[in-house]
């Protein structure tokens, strides 16, 4: 499995946006129902009431990436824990730094890649793989050539996995 970023507003302000003021909130009865999940799973969750430029994100899980695969998993899990689970701002250098640097990344080599777009060339590729795959929501999954779209139901993942492994053993028990 990969996680491929999909940045669903790149044309966002460097600062983020207001939730509220562009009509980005969840409804009460769906916050609820989150936070509900997120506490019977034993997860704090905060949601955030701006929304913040990702890109910067974005760059340095990619640089994550590249030094290694448990690396990248604790840098992305990081980066997600701090926007959802504290609150923080996930485009703020500061923040991102701070997961960097609790992550072994050089600091020096994650502003390089935010300002020298050693990355962009990549991530344009993810969004060109998502347009080609009909992604226009985070989160998506694409499992066993079906297209998960949105926040799924447990259930609905176990299901397509059990297609998947189904059609998987028919295909080799043909052969």
């Amino acid at each position: 499995m990969m996680n491929v970023p999909f940045e669903l507003r790149p044309d966002m302000p460097e600062e983020g946006l207001s939730a509220a003021d562009n009509d980005f909130d969840h409804s009460e009865h769906v916050e609820a129902h989150l936070l509900g999940l997120a506490e019977a799973a034993g997860h704090p969750m905060v949601l955030p009431h701006f929304v913040p430029k990702t890109h910067r994100a974005m760059v340095m899980a990619e640089l994550a990436r590249d030094v290694g695969p448990d690396v990248y998993e604790a840098v992305h899990e990081a980066i997600f824990s701090a926007h959802y689970g504290l609150g923080l701002d996930i485009g703020s250098q500061e923040v991102l730094l701070k997961i960097a640097a609790a992550h072994g990344l050089d600091a020096a080599a994650v502003t390089k890649a935010w300002q020298d777009g050693t990355y962009e060339e990549r991530l344009n590729a993810f969004v060109q793989l998502a347009i080609e795959l009909g992604v226009s929501t985070t989160p998506s999954a694409l499992m066993c050539r079906q297209l998960v779209v949105g926040s799924r139901p447990y259930k609905v993942l176990v299901d397509v996995m059990k297609q998947c492994s189904a059609a998987t053993e028919k295909a080799t028990s043909a052969k």
